[in-house]
């Protein structure tokens, strides 16, 4: 009887170490690789589906005109919404702000509006999600891109002409 209380003993702090053992620790992945290689080729593909332009060469719009190409549009949009569930993903938001979750769900859900507006084949609500789009990587950006990506000339750089 001593034997079995002993090994049940044993059985029970053996199982209360176990339970207090320290949780595997996430390896933090490659979020700007990820961006690079996933999210920026499909955000620019659903951006240039519809465009309105203004130039040199006068205005113009583009716009999806056959249902490939609208297809094209809407698997644009899925994938940024798959990107956005991969990005919530643990070791995606490791050693990131609390904010990291947010932004990946402001980014799925501007991707399944902008999925329901390729759907539409309705240029100008592909156009609006689009700028929802951008808005929330834009936000996101802001915070979490070490490098800020120069679209002009710095203002404050007199060298620049």
């Amino acid at each position: 009887m001593t034997r079995i209380r002993a090994a049940g003993a044993a059985a029970i702090l053996i199982l209360s170490m176990s339970s207090c053992a320290k949780p595997e620790e996430v390896k933090p992945a490659d979020a700007k690789a990820y961006m690079i290689e996933h999210v920026q080729p499909a955000a620019q593909n659903y951006w240039d589906a519809v465009q309105y332009i203004s130039d040199e060469k006068g205005a113009r719009e583009i716009v999806p005109t056959n249902a490939e190409e609208w297809n094209r549009t809407v698997e644009a949009a899925r994938v940024l919404k798959q990107s956005a569930e991969i990005l919530k993903q643990p070791a995606y938001a490791a050693n990131r702000g609390t904010d990291w979750q947010d932004f990946a769900e402001g980014l799925a859900q501007a991707a399944a509006r902008a999925e329901t507006a390729a759907q539409s084949h309705e240029p100008d609500t592909v156009l609006e999600a689009g700028g929802t789009l951008y808005n929330v990587c834009t936000a996101c950006h802001e915070i979490y891109l070490p490098t800020p990506v120069r679209l002009g000339p710095d203002p404050h750089n007199s060298t620049q002409q």
